[in-house]
């Protein structure tokens, strides 16, 4: 909170509403959006925003009235209201709907079990941090469809996966990874001097007319 109100504090500009775009420019998109949105979907050559991003087009984004950006609660005015001719009014209108993962539905169904066995092993509880009891609840309240907890539980989730990680990750010895290095280091030395062998040979043969 301090982070986005200090860049609210730092916009060049008065108004409410392009604060807000200020602070978002600043932290939400890249942090968040852009970091996740685009890289994903151009890893599958898909263009998602970034037709939007050209530094031409955000620069006169930026200067136009507040009013055509948001009308009667209706967000990116002109940009719906330009799409009109090309794009249905059912879809142009309709609610948003985002990409998020549907953390609440597989908590409650394919990833039930999963869940409650993450959350009730050894790895937390070890920790001393939480009480186990009431992350019991979380749990039992969320599968029951009482409250959504997914995010929390997501979170848990994760933590758990960090600590297995953790705690089985494999160590070395000093020496075995001496003798590893020196192995290592000896076979590259004998790589390198076939390597540099080969290459000589070859441009003997190119200067003498025959390529290998």
């Amino acid at each position: 909170v301090d982070v986005i109100r200090e860049h609210m504090m730092r916009a060049p500009t008065e108004n409410p509403l392009e604060r807000v775009q200020y602070a978002d420019f600043k932290t939400y998109l890249p942090g968040d959006i852009l970091t996740k949105v685009d890289r994903a979907s151009m890893a599958h050559s898909l263009e998602v925003r970034v037709p939007f991003l050209d530094h031409c087009f955000v620069e006169w984004a930026n200067q136009l009235p507040v009013g055509l950006k948001l009308r009667a609660r209706e967000g990116k005015y002109i940009l719906k209201k330009s799409l009109e001719r090309h794009v249905p009014r059912k879809v142009l209108y309709r609610q948003k709907m985002g990409f998020s993962v549907p953390l609440t539905e597989w908590f409650r169904g394919p990833l039930r079990g999963r869940l409650r066995d993450v959350l009730t092993s050894r790895s937390l509880a070890e920790t001393g941090m939480f009480d186990m009891d009431f992350i019991g609840e979380l749990v039992t309240a969320h599968q029951s469809g009482l409250k959504d907890h997914s995010a929390a539980l997501w979170a848990l989730v994760m933590f758990d996966s960090f600590l297995r990680q953790v705690h089985t990750a494999p160590t070395i010895p000093p020496k075995t990874i001496g003798i590893k290095d020196r192995i290592r280091g000896e076979a590259g030395r004998q790589l390198s001097a076939k390597t540099t062998q080969q290459t000589a040979t070859q441009l003997r043969f190119q200067k003498g007319g025959t390529h290998v």
